[in-house]
């Protein structure tokens, strides 16, 4: 589903090089290493927000090195997600598409569309980001250490919920997390780049 061949990204210093990863349908990789490695730059040059250096990217055996973020189907969810304040929660979905009661029940929120975003915790508010980019019906879920602001516990049972439902709808995907018991429960591979 996803191969990425030869991925090579630097900026002041070399990010990585030569990098290769092959993602099946509905298969879950993790990404690990330390501060300042690559982790999010990778993820931002698969879902074309950054440019690489040199490599390919195909998706379900296109090539999307070069074609638009938006045209990608490629969905991706931040550390802190993003939301509208000035709508509430099912004004947010809508941005995505339909079916906004059956998105929430998904992700553990059923009755919250007229919530206000304001009045959300930060693990309500992480699934209403998932239930946003999975409204759009990416190809691969890209995720940027989205649980990485909870609470311990609140953090693995969220990375429980989402790997559940991420594999309910064979959706593939990428984290990327410093944690490593994260990782674990979260991904089918874990790939460490330094």
């Amino acid at each position: 589903m996803l191969k990425c061949s030869g991925l090579t990204k630097a900026y002041s210093k070399m990010l990585f090089e030569n990098l290769d990863l092959e993602l099946g349908a509905g298969e879950i990789a993790a990404i690990t290493g330390p501060s300042g490695c690559g982790k999010t730059t990778l993820l931002r040059c698969i879902c074309g927000l950054e440019e690489l250096d040199s490599g390919e990217i195909t998706l379900n055996g296109e090539d999307i090195t070069s074609v638009r973020t938006e045209d990608r189907g490629v969905g991706l969810i931040f550390q802190k997600p993003v939301l509208y304040p000035h709508l509430d929660v099912g004004g947010n979905l809508r941005l995505a598409g339909e079916n906004i009661e059956k998105a929430l029940s998904e992700v553990g929120l059923e009755g919250f569309a007229t919530r206000s975003i304001a009045s959300l915790s930060g693990g309500e508010g992480q699934r209403v980001a998932l239930a946003r980019a999975l409204l759009a019906r990416p190809k691969i879920l890209l995720l940027d250490e989205p649980f990485s602001s909870l609470d311990h516990e609140l953090s693995l049972r969220l990375v429980e919920d989402v790997r559940t439902v991420l594999k309910q709808r064979n959706c593939s995907a990428i984290l990327v997390t410093h944690n490593r018991e994260e990782a674990a429960k979260f991904a089918d591979i874990i790939l460490e780049i330094f």
